[in-house]
């Protein structure tokens, strides 16, 4: 059997028995993730017609700010708006019909670079590579075993009481994303839940037409390995290319703030925040941290909060006056509530009125 290159490690050792997995997460723990599965979340309530901005006001997230492309939510937030639209609307399935309805809204890129690929073995190894792209919380780990290959998904943050919500969207996700590449899914053998259902037994199995067996020890989807040589209905290489340049473009920004200091991140959730007077204790649930540990973490690294804020208004009123724009509508960019106060503050960070900082930066 034929692989790409991306692969070919993972099944060099033989047929005799379960092969290494895959592990495609670098990281345990992301502080920050992409709300695609809040879009998607977004998209699915207007179809029901549901009220769902209060979600979103609770959790400290401001629903416009998540249309940027560069937009980021903490793991926390994305938590507490799922809670709220499942107990709204009383949906504990509401995973499923996320997963089968949004499934490719929830992909975004990925799912147009997975449908742009020759074949499943291709779409699988870029999924493994880039699924975090795509806003997910949990690890995937893929192996093969004579005729049959396994997927198996485990939850880093052991957030039990959305559990079910999680894996229903990501494995009914995988359904609707094999049936846009392919036409169908009847190369899928099994699925295995570590919990009980959310809905009745039977819609699991209409959903992924397979027997599906829960309260088991591991979250595993099986499939025939004849699944991987199959070819894709939507093959582009051109497409492919400029939506990989874009997958690969998005990780790095992932993984570089995920790994950067806390007052780095600190420095991003304020600004990205503007007009608003980010606090420390939304910065604490963004995180997913107690605001005692974040304020420990950030005078480790030799800042306090309030700090950071001055630094990133300073910053970001330098930026904008370069920008040639008014004061006033710099004042209002930053959230002051009057242009004195703001030309205040930037005297005290630079000693200088802003329309002095204006005439020396447009002189030089």
């Amino acid at each position: 059997m034929r692989y790409p290159t991306g692969l070919k490690a993972l099944f060099s050792g033989g047929q005799n028995g379960l092969m290494p997995k895959h592990n495609s997460d670098k990281h345990i723990r992301q502080p920050l993730i992409p709300p695609t599965i809040l879009a998607s979340l977004i998209h699915y309530a207007e179809q029901q017609h549901w009220d769902y901005a209060a979600w979103f006001q609770h959790a400290g997230l401001n629903i416009a700010q998540l249309q940027h492309t560069r937009s980021m939510v903490g793991f926390g937030q994305l938590c507490e708006v799922v809670r709220q639209a499942i107990s709204t609307y009383q949906q504990p399935d509401l995973g499923l019909k996320l997963g089968s309805s949004e499934g490719l809204i929830s992909m975004g890129i990925l799912g147009f670079a997975m449908q742009s690929c020759k074949t499943v073995a291709d779409a699988l190894d870029i999924a493994l590579r880039y699924h975090q792209i795509s806003g997910s919380v949990l690890m995937l780990g893929f192996s093969v075993s004579g005729d049959v290959c396994e997927l198996e998904v485990t939850d880093p943050h052991a957030c039990n009481d959305l559990k079910a919500f999680f894996h229903d969207e990501l494995f009914s996700s995988i359904i609707t994303c094999l049936n846009a590449m392919l036409g169908d899914h009847a190369d899928v053998i099994s699925l295995e839940l570590s919990y009980l259902p959310s809905t009745d037994p039977a819609q699991y199995e209409n959903i992924f037409g397979c027997p599906v067996r829960f309260n088991r020890a591991k979250n595993l989807m099986r499939f025939n390995s004849r699944l991987l040589q199959r070819d894709l209905k939507n093959y582009s290489p051109a497409n492919y290319a400029t939506a990989i340049q874009i997958c690969e473009q998005a990780l790095q920004e992932i993984e570089r703030l995920n790994q950067v200091g806390y007052v780095q991140l600190v420095e991003h959730l304020i600004e990205r925040h503007l007009p608003e007077r980010f606090e420390m204790q939304q910065a604490a649930e963004q995180l997913h941290l107690s605001e005692r540990h974040l304020r420990r973490q950030l005078l480790a690294e030799g800042l306090s909060f309030q700090q950071i804020r001055q630094n990133v208004l300073e910053y970001k009123a330098k930026q904008l006056i370069q920008q040639n724009l008014s004061m006033s509508e710099i004042s209002l960019q930053l959230g002051f509530s009057e242009l004195r106060e703001f030309r205040r503050a930037f005297k005290r960070w630079t000693g200088q009125a802003p329309s002095v900082y204006k005439q020396e930066a447009h002189f030089n």
